[in-house]
């Protein structure tokens, strides 16, 4: 069944932006499963050269988590063909019901196991950027197609981009940062006091992907999970800005 549900999830990312109806038999039924199958998963994509690039971060807020039935955030896999450089080029990938997602992104220079100290976990960040998320429902119900199925699947990702370094970042404190989203005219504000921090996203991230029989390494891309929440975007759209506290915009464009 291992082999027939990892073919069947590794198909299915072949045919988005839609979502094929995997039979119940090849779904996972845990989050222990979820977790062993998207690894798998990602090592078929891996295997076709389309490396793993990172890790995502969501649901890091109480609320999130809530409308899931979770107890704590989840992971999925960033992969280099999810990446844009722009967000023009990143909204013109194939979507069905896309929103955005405005985060804080990390990019290490050393590998973490989740065990180090404060100071040891900000001294492994190399980087530091605003970044949008772009998530896309196509499950249609997400929740009849069950959490450990959206984990297998990594949890509506759809691609990502990444704005501008802040090099001011260690002075700053991330913890209390605010943000927006704005689409056409229409500001969505959020903020970092309504979610894991930055930094505790990381720790949590580190020990989950160890628990796992994973760990995070020196390059990896880590988006910290949304300070704005889930923004629908109806497309095609004529201007979006997406803002964080003592970072550069990031701007449609």
């Amino acid at each position: 069944m291992h082999q027939e549900s990892t073919q069947a999830f590794f198909a299915a990312r072949s045919v988005r932006p839609g979502w094929p109806a995997i039979v119940e038999e090849l779904r996972p039924t845990t989050i222990e499963e979820a977790y062993r199958l998207q690894r798998a998963v990602h090592d078929r994509v891996a295997a076709t050269g389309n490396a793993r690039v990172g890790w995502k971060v969501g649901s890091t807020s109480a609320a999130g988590q809530r409308g899931f039935g979770l107890t704590e955030p989840v992971y999925a896999g960033l992969f280099a063909a999810d990446r844009s450089p722009t967000l023009r080029e990143g909204l013109s990938r194939p979507l069905t019901r896309p929103s955005l997602e405005c985060e804080i992104a990390m990019v290490l220079r050393r590998s973490l196991d989740g065990s180090e100290s404060s100071q040891s976990l900000a001294d492994a960040i190399g980087a530091c950027h605003i970044a949008c998320e772009i998530i896309d429902n196509r499950y249609g119900a997400p929740m009849d197609v069950g959490v450990p199925s959206l984990i297998a699947d990594d949890f509506f990702q759809a691609g990502f981009v990444m704005g501008p370094e802040n090099t001011a970042w260690p002075a700053q404190d991330l913890a209390v940062a605010e943000a927006c989203i704005d689409i056409d005219g229409e500001r969505r504000p959020g903020s970092a006091r309504d979610v894991l921090s930055a930094f505790d996203s990381l720790r949590w991230l580190a020990k989950a992907l160890v628990r796992n029989g994973l760990s995070l390494q020196a390059g990896d891309i880590v988006l910290t999970g949304t300070l704005v929440p889930p923004t629908p975007i109806s497309l095609p759209t004529r201007a979006v800005t997406l803002t964080i506290t003592g970072f550069d915009p990031l701007v449609f464009g």
